[in-house]
């Protein structure tokens, strides 16, 4: 079970030699760096701390270093500043599997600490944190056992779904979203609650009488390792964005947007992106994903 709640997706081929990437230091001794410093110095050593994410940002053990779509940034992130401001970075990576401690300890850190993951930008945490520009449109899915008989229409929640657990991440947007369905679908809905949404996966995988909501990655990562998991669409939900988050403290904030809009371009128009979202989530997932936000419009 443990083995197939794990996968990080295909090794990506842009490996960037020229920045110095460590990872599974001691967080507590790291000096980080300043933008302000780094722009003297010409050097600087940025904290990268990462929630477990499958396809974003995941490590099989502490001691590798993390692959997927965030880490493809910032190393395209640390590139540029070397390419177009002379700054070389050194990149330390941090793990974590509780995403209220993660998100606490990058509210708390200083100048030159980020956030990456799936990590939803809300006008509620933008008054406690800095976000780069969006880097992904996020979908939300609804998910049960595959046993479990399709759910026709969100308003037949609590007559389908009648005796289930719910299992999510408190702090997270997937637990305002199932909060929200049991206010106004369910009334009497269990909620548990659990530090990780690999946790939530493991939960409905082990019992077919409990459901959950988790970013599509999650059910993408689950069909690729063919566990018994059912995606039920009418539980879809497409209006959140995805964002690499830094402290109030940092300096950092207007190097990214500038990143993220060099040459006049977006990001997420370039090859480089491009190539690493087919590389950790696939093409064909890809495909769908687009094809399920596709309805938001």
């Amino acid at each position: 079970m443990s083995k197939t709640l794990i996968h990080v997706g295909r090794t990506s081929s842009m490996l960037l030699p020229c920045i110095a990437v460590n990872f599974l230091l001691q967080a507590q001794q790291v000096k980080t760096t300043s933008w302000e410093e780094a722009q003297k110095n010409k050097q600087a050593t940025i904290l990268v701390h990462y929630i477990q994410t499958p396809m974003f940002s995941f490590s099989s053990s502490p001691k590798d270093k993390p692959k997927g779509i965030c880490v493809d940034l910032m190393e395209h992130f640390a590139k540029y500043l070397e390419m177009r401001k002379g700054v070389r970075v050194n990149i330390i990576y941090q793990p974590y599997d509780d995403f209220v401690k993660f998100y606490e300890t990058v509210k708390t850190a200083p100048s030159g600490s980020f956030g990456i993951g799936n990590i939803t930008i809300t006008e509620a945490r933008k008054k406690e944190v800095r976000f780069s520009p969006p880097f992904i449109s996020n979908t939300t899915v609804l998910l049960t056992h595959n046993s479990v008989p399709t759910l026709r229409k969100l308003e037949l929640l609590g007559k389908d779904f009648a005796g289930m657990t719910a299992y999510t991440v408190k702090g997270t947007t997937n637990a305002q979203r199932i909060e929200a369905l049991k206010k106004q679908y369910m009334p009497d809905l269990q909620i548990k609650y659990l530090t990780s949404s690999i946790d939530a996966l493991k939960m409905i995988v082990q019992d077919p009488k409990s459901f959950t909501n988790l970013d599509f990655v999650y059910y993408n990562d689950a069909i690729r390792d063919n566990l018994p998991v059912k995606r039920h669409p009418v539980g879809d939900f497409t209006a959140e964005e995805f964002g690499i988050m830094m402290p109030m403290v940092s300096d950092w904030h207007l190097v990214m947007q500038e990143f993220f809009a060099a040459e006049g371009k977006n990001y997420r128009n370039s090859p480089e992106y491009r190539a690493s979202l087919n590389t950790h989530l696939g093409e064909s997932a890809v495909r769908l994903l687009e094809s399920i936000q596709m309805k938001r419009y």
